[in-house]
């Protein structure tokens, strides 16, 4: 996962992990059998736009609540079963995905505050050795053509 955050709206407060590549996108809760209370995950998709959220692998019902760029809650789809496809009204950037009944308060244009807690560690490549062995090969590869 990309990180951890604490999402907040109105007096509701979860822990969430992010979500932002494709990978992540797509597997999301997929064969997870449940999540802590006051737990989610948020789905960072870039921008605003129209967008289906599937359960088809969950094992659980969750709600789904959709943030715009601005911050604001677009809409809020409650208990959602495993095996349905729930495509938004309104343009939205995140989604967050929370157990059933955990959002029932929330409600369209409440605000949404995201606080990062914590961030993977950039992934760092040694290419000092692989830099050395392509100009040994190229060295190897300028030697054979002159023989």
């Amino acid at each position: 996962m990309a990180g951890q955050a604490v999402v907040t709206i109105k007096d509701k407060q979860w822990q969430v992990s992010l979500a932002i590549n494709y990978l992540e996108l797509i597997q999301g809760f997929s064969g997870i059998p449940q999540i802590a209370s006051g737990t989610g995950m948020l789905f960072d998709l870039g921008c605003d736009t129209i967008f289906t959220v599937t359960t088809k692998e969950m094992l659980f019902p969750i709600d789904i609540v959709r943030i715009s760029g601005a911050m604001a809650v677009t809409d809020v789809a409650h208990n959602v079963q495993p095996g349905q496809l729930v495509t938004s009204e309104t343009p939205a950037r995140y989604f967050l995905e929370v157990n059933a009944g955990e959002a029932s308060s929330i409600s369209p244009s409440d605000q949404a505050a995201v606080k990062m807690t914590a961030s993977a560690e950039p992934m760092q490549i040694d290419i000092s050795g692989l830099a050395v062995t392509l100009l040994a090969m190229a060295l190897m590869a300028s030697m054979v053509s002159v023989l």
